[in-house]
Parts: structure tokens; C-alpha cells; sequence
């Protein structure tokens, strides 16, 4: 009988990893003291500015504006710092889709830049070739939870007078010269959707230490409307109503109670793995810039070599860790410009879809090879809960890993 579970052995796990989201009486408690307040909702609610204020303190930011997601986000930052139709944004070519189309939304110009092989973060070094006269902003991914590079994405942005959004929708809780994320660019953008390591289902935050931008950001949050102690507005924008209700807000505050303990959980898993994992020849863990003084882990990455498994794809690698009880994936529709939901169909051909400022923008010719090698070749992915689990569970994926490699013949083999 075969040893390795996708070919009938016995799994290495077979009891699940903690599930996700962790919640406990304290949401409860808070969603049942919006409920009977009858104040679900506000221009912002109550709770609203209870949150976005804790959570800035949290992230060392000055000013915090509650959103209702993190593409959102995203958008009315963008918008917040001038840009408009025409403008060029950079962002890195490894993200989810809403990093770029918050700037389409807009009728901004997407513009990609590859991202290192090590960090799997946006390539500074390729930063100013791709700036022209019409870039307005740079958008660093702390991709995963890792910081980019924010001494030197700032110090470009500086040298060209562009404003730097920082996409921090994985990144909570993590700083960078012990400085939370979302506090160093002219603002920064988060996400509360599902998956993240703090949720409400759906929300998102805009940080700023700037007075001027975080009264525009709410006012473009708010249907364009200055408040009473606004002090830098003069005019009312025209804007969106994409305001967070309190009972997202409640939420989120309870969840903000644990996000600590969670973090440092997480932490210390990553820490196993990273050790472990790299003592097997052919897996590499990402290399953590010496400024990341604390990673937020929204998810765990490490890179997959095939010629060091005898030609085994990392697919087959993932479906056999999958086998193994080892929750894992690929980063397959993480390269934007190739993702379906971007205008990329593989049936029809890539074809230009999207708006632009002189009609549709042909992203077919854009190359990242070494997003489109992590995308497509060599980049594994860990989901965050799993790393919520024990020392013991964090040695299952290492055993898993281990067990493949080992017996990798069997699954070249079966396949």
C-alpha cells in the first residue's frame, strides 16, 4: 500500500485546524448593545468613531476614519490625495484585484510593478522606471501581512513629489521600525472582510496622520458633508456614501480585544515553520527585511521549488499536503493583470476591457515574471487559522511536507 495519503495511506492529520472567525460572548455583547440602542447606523454611528479611533491608536496613526470595506478604502484614499482620471498609480503586479481597481474606479491608470522573489512584496528597484510625468501615487501591499519596503518606497515617493497609499488589507498589527503599517504613507487602507485577521463580515479603515486628508476621506465617505468640527474644509466633494454601520463596528471592536494574543500566536507558528520548512530541500521561506519589527500573518507563504521534488508541479505538492489534512494553495489568481476578474479569459484571449482616460487599456502585453513564477510556478500559500493551532499542529505541516518529499516518487508516479 502506498504511503502518502492521496494514494490511500494514512493522513498525517486528520483532526481539523482552529476554525475561523474566533468569536466569543464579547461580540455577542456588543452587537446585543447596538441592537437594543437603536442605532444601527449613524453619519458615522457612535461606534463607528469608537473603533476607527481605537483601531488608529492601535496602528500609532493620529486619525481613524471606519469605511465600509477595504476597497473602499483603497478608492477614497486615492481620491483624497488628487488622484483622478488620466493619473497613473503604481501597484504591485502580486495582489487581490481591488489594489488596481480602486484606481480604475476612479478613471486612474493601473501601472505594475514586479515584486520581489524573496518578500513576494512590490521590487523597489523597478519603482522609478516606471514612473512618468502623469504618476500620482504608489500603492505598497504588505502582501501576506509582511511590510514592504516602506524607508525606500517613501524615499522615491518623496524624490517625485507622489503620494504613497499603503494597501495594508492583510496587515494588522504589523509595524515596521516598530511604527504600525497604514501610519507611515499619506494614509493607509485596511480591510475587515471575513478572512482577515480581525472581521466584521465586511468593513475597512483609512489611517492618516494628516488632519486635512482624514476630514476629506470622511467627507467622501459621508456623501460630501463637513461636519461641525471640521476645521480644513471648505467645500463639500463630490462623493459616496461607503459609511461602516455600528454593527460592523461592534464587532470589530470586540474582535480588536483578542487581535493582540492572535498575532502573537501566529507569530510563534510562523517562527516553527520557518525553521523547519527551510531544513527541507526544496522549500524556502520568505526572507523578512530588517525593518519588519512585527509580521501580521494573514497568511503564511513560502516558495516551492519543483526540480527539487523530482519535477513534482507545486499543484501536485498542494494536492497531496491537501491529502495530508495540511490546508494549502497556490497564489494562482493573485497576478492581477492575468486575473479573470481583471478582462483575462482564457477562452476568449486577454482583450482590453478596461476603461482608461483614451479609451480601453490593453493589459495583454504586461510581463511580471516574477509575480507570473509565483503565481503560476512556485508560491504556496497557508491560510491564517491554520497557524492558530498548537506547536503540535504547526509540526503536522512539517511532517507533511516532509512525508512528500520523502515518498515524492509515489506522487510523480500516481500522477
Amino acid at each position: 500500500m502506498s504511503t502518502l495519503a492521496i494514494n490511500g495511506g494514512d493522513a498525517v492529520r486528520t483532526k481539523p485546524f482552529p476554525t475561523w472567525p474566533i468569536w466569543d460572548q464579547r461580540e455577542v455583547d456588543q452587537v446585543i448593545e447596538v441592537v437594543r440602542s437603536g442605532q444601527w447606523g449613524g453619519i458615522p454611528g457612535s461606534k463607528c468613531r469608537e473603533f476607527a479611533s481605537a483601531f488608529a491608536q492601535l496602528q500609532n496613526a493620529t486619525y481613524g476614519i471606519a469605511v465600509m470595506n477595504g476597497t473602499a478604502a483603497l478608492q477614497v484614499a486615492l481620491r483624497a490625495v488628487g488622484v483622478g482620471a488620466g493619473d497613473e498609480v503604481i501597484v504591485p503586479a502580486l495582489t487581490w484585484i481591488a489594489t488596481a481597481q480602486a484606481a480604475l474606479y476612479i478613471g486612474a491608470v493601473a501601472v505594475f510593478c514586479d515584486v520581489e522573489p524573496d518578500t513576494f512584496n512590490l521590487d523597489v528597484a523597478q519603482l522609478e522606471s516606471l514612473i512618468t510625468s502623469r504618476t500620482k501615487a504608489i500603492v505598497p501591499v504588505h502582501y501576506g501581512g509582511m511590510p514592504a519596503n516602506l524607508d525606500a518606497v517613501i524615499a522615491v515617493a518623496r524624490k517625485h513629489r507622489l503620494a504613497v497609499i499603503e494597501d495594508c488589507a492583510h496587515a494588522h498589527g504589523a509595524t515596521w521600525h516598530d511604527r504600525g503599517v497604514g501610519s507611515w504613507g499619506d494614509l493607509g487602507a485596511f480591510s475587515f472582510q471575513q478572512s482577515k485577521v480581525i472581521t466584521s463580515g465586511e468593513g475597512g479603515c483609512i489611517l492618516t496622520n494628516d488632519r486635512h486628508l482624514a476630514e476629506l476621506s470622511a467627507s467622501l465617505i459621508n456623501c460630501g458633508r463637513i461636519q461641525k468640527d471640521d476645521e480644513t474644509l471648505v467645500e463639500h466633494p463630490f462623493a459616496y456614501n461607503f459609511r461602516m454601520t455600528d454593527l460592523q463596528a461592534a464587532l470589530l471592536l470586540a474582535q480588536l480585544t483578542r487581535l493582540e494574543e492572535l498575532t502573537t500566536r501566529r507569530a510563534a507558528s510562523a517562527d516553527l515553520l520557518d525553521a523547519e520548512l527551510s531544513r527541507i530541500d526544496g522549500l524556502s521561506p520568505l526572507r523578512r527585511l530588517s525593518g519588519v519589527t512585527r509580521q501580521a500573518y494573514y497568511q503564511y507563504h513560502f516558495r516551492y521549488d519543483p526540480e527539487q521534488f523530482d519535477g513534482l508541479s507545486r499543484e501536485d505538492f498542494c494536492k497531496a499536503m491537501n491529502a495530508e489534512g495540511i490546508p494549502c494553495g497556490t497564489l494562482r489568481s493573485q497576478v492581477v493583470y492575468k486575473n479573470p476578474l481583471f478582462g483575462a479569459n482564457p477562452v476568449r484571449g486577454a482583450s482590453a476591457v478596461i476603461p482608461g482616460p483614451n479609451g480601453l487599456i490593453d493589459y495583454s502585453e504586461v510581463h511580471c515574471p516574477v509575480a507570473e513564477d509565483i503565481a503560476e510556478r512556485s508560491g504556496v500559500v497557508i491560510p491564517q487559522y491554520v497557524l492558530l493551532g498548537s506547536a503540535e499542529d504547526v509540526a503536522d505541516i512539517v511532517r507533511a511536507a516532509r512525508k512528500i518529499r520523502d515518498h515524492v516518487r509515489e506522487v510523480v508516479t500516481a500522477g
